[in-house]
């Protein structure tokens, strides 16, 4: 399929993007997300080109992304803060930010930003990125918010050094709920509990759920200090009830749970929540850990669960949308092309809420969406008729629009 202009149904997505940026800065951007979204190979910048061929050489595009100056971030929060603000949030309704990083693995040397990283899906240390990411989670949809792709010790250029805790912070701080009195829960994994992030969370009043590592030590309320791996097998056999529930992976599990308050080392008081599989070795246990102490159990163990939605959220961005297929040697051209994959990713899901229409505006309604094979599915067909709407006009040729539709979908 070759897109030589915008399809109309795509306007009320990318209008508001146009006053940010100039003329050729908006053909190349809506012309690079939306070749994202259809394109069937690698999201690298000569197939990208060879879907839309209006834009120019694929030279034209590497300078879009490599040199061009725009404001990328500030596109992608706007365009996430309008879906939002389309779903009208209400005070009192629940909004998570979930943090968490990204490791891409890159082998060119010359590739601004590269380093030695631990990659957690070879079990082996590699050259690459690590790209943190800030996910809005809020009715049950994800949307991409902020990406910052982390600059190593030692690199030239650019912003100074920062650690990724520090940076995670820094998010925390700048998010501002969609309406006034709604709730924050920010979520995160063992390697972000520190000091600095909840305290960034309880400075702007939200509450933070995260798992703890086993060798941290926790202070019980009757003045006991041990390490968190020694209080599981006690709070589990004396204390611990078995719940069914749905897991965020769609199974249902029964699990062994138990709550107890206390003082969490370097973090505070914490109410921690202790959950095993039933026949599951120890090592498998989990400790959740949350400054909301009002919360049973089996609630902080639901919240938490949600976390797992940005690791989704990774692998829609990395295989259907071409997140690490990047080329670019400069700093800035990985930054653009990162977030124009996240805008893919908000103008499927927008796609999606407008079809759902007022489902997707109930208050304290989860929102079902759609598989992203799917959203991916209705998108490329809907480009498809429109192109060839355009083409082939008049009722009398309404057979050989069909046959065209067809023949395009199926390539």
């Amino acid at each position: 399929m070759i897109i030589t202009r915008l399809p109309s149904f795509l306007q009320r997505f990318f209008s508001p993007m146009r006053p940010r940026v100039t003329k050729p800065q908006f053909s190349h951007l809506w012309s690079l997300v939306l070749a994202i979204v259809i394109n069937l190979r690698d999201a690298k910048l000569v197939h990208l080109s060879a879907l839309t061929p209006a834009g120019g050489h694929r030279t034209r595009r590497g300078a879009f992304l490599g040199r061009s100056d725009w404001d990328a971030p500030a596109l992608v929060e706007r365009a996430g803060f309008d879906l939002l603000r389309s779903m009208r949030p209400r005070a009192g309704e629940v909004i998570h930010l979930i943090l968490d990083d990204n490791r891409i693995a890159k082998r060119g040397s010359k590739m601004a930003w590269v380093s030695k990283i631990w990659d957690h899906k070879q079990q082996r240390f590699v050259r690459g990125h690590i790209v943190l990411f800030a996910a809005i989670l809020f009715r049950g949809v994800v949307l991409p918010w902020r990406v910052e792709l982390w600059k190593p010790k030692g690199q030239t250029g650019g912003p100074r050094y920062r650690k990724l805790t520090h940076m995670a912070a820094a998010m925390v701080r700048a998010f501002v709920p969609p309406a006034d009195g709604m709730k924050v829960r920010v979520l995160f994994d063992a390697f972000y509990l520190c000091p600095i992030v909840t305290k960034a969370c309880q400075s702007r009043g939200f509450t933070f759920f995260s798992v703890a590592a086993r060798g941290r030590c926790f202070t019980t309320d009757n003045r006991k200090r041990r390490k968190i791996a020694a209080l599981m097998p006690g709070l589990i056999r004396h204390k611990g009830r078995g719940v069914r529930m749905r897991r965020s992976r769609g199974r249902v599990a029964t699990l062994r749970i138990a709550a107890i308050d206390g003082h969490l080392s370097r973090i505070g008081r914490v109410r921690m929540v202790v959950s095993k599989r039933p026949r599951g070795p120890w090592t498998k246990c989990i400790a959740i850990v949350t400054n909301e102490t009002g919360l049973g159990a089996r609630q902080v163990v639901e919240v938490y669960e949600r976390r797992w939605l940005i690791e989704v959220l990774f692998k829609e961005l990395a295989q259907d949308l071409g997140l690490g297929d990047y080329q670019m040697l400069q700093k800035d051209g990985i930054v653009h092309h990162l977030h124009v994959c996240c805008l893919a990713h908000l103008l499927l899901t927008h796609q999606s809420i407008e079809r759902l229409g007022a489902q997707a505006r109930k208050a304290d309604e989860q929102v079902e969406m759609p598989p992203m094979s799917q959203r991916l599915a209705e998108l490329r067909s809907r480009t498809a008729r429109d192109h060839v709407l355009k083409l082939v006009k008049g009722p009398e040729h309404a057979r050989l629009r069909k046959k065209l539709c067809d023949y395009l979908i199926a390539a």
